[in-house]
């Protein structure tokens, strides 16, 4: 079962990268300006750099964090010892997603759009699952949150997948929209 998820994930990430991908070819801007450049004061674009900032940072910590929770799992130590490491390490890990994301947001003096918003409160209640699963497992030894957990977090993944794609599917289907009209146009 285990193979199945850590296959999940991979193919996740790999449907985040090809989002990505889509999504800078879609953007108003260039790439160089999503990374480096302030976003002019246009709703549109200072949504598409707000978004494009999430994305990067969400894509790179989940890869990390991925190739991190293997190592944890696979260093051979005792189970509570993994527990401890596990569950502490991820909370941290989503604190430093949320402060890079802020940071990254602040360097570009760019808004928060609504999108991202929600990705934050998707991470901060991730963040405080691995808190509370930390305490349920660690400190008082029981498994209460199993059940919420694996199924949180699970679609905690699916639904930031979702967001990822959700504006490049959205940025694709008006390209189409506009070249069958136009052309439907040019034709009659």
């Amino acid at each position: 079962m285990n193979e199945v998820l850590i296959h999940i994930g991979w193919i996740l990430i790999l449907m985040k990268v090809l989002a990505i991908l889509l999504f800078v070819w879609l953007a108003n801007d260039p790439l160089r300006s999503l990374i480096f450049g302030r976003p002019k004061n246009i709703p549109k674009i200072e949504f598409e750099h707000s978004f494009f900032i999430y994305i990067c940072v969400a894509l790179f910590f989940n890869v990390s964090g991925t190739f991190i929770g293997d190592l944890i799992l696979g260093l051979g130590m005792g189970v509570q010892a993994t527990r401890q490491v596990f569950y502490i390490y991820f909370s941290i890990h989503e604190a430093l997603f949320m402060v890079t994301v802020l940071h990254w947001h602040n360097l570009k003096r760019c808004e928060f759009a609504r999108i991202t918003t929600y990705g934050f409160y998707i991470s901060a209640t991730i963040m405080m699952l691995f808190l509370f699963r930390y305490v349920d497992r660690v400190i008082f030894d029981t498994d209460i949150l199993r059940g919420i957990y694996s199924q949180v977090v699970a679609l905690s993944n699916l639904f930031i997948t979702l967001i990822f794609i959700s504006y490049p599917a959205h940025r694709l289907h008006q390209l189409v929209v506009e070249k069958f009209l136009n052309n439907k146009r040019i034709n009659e």
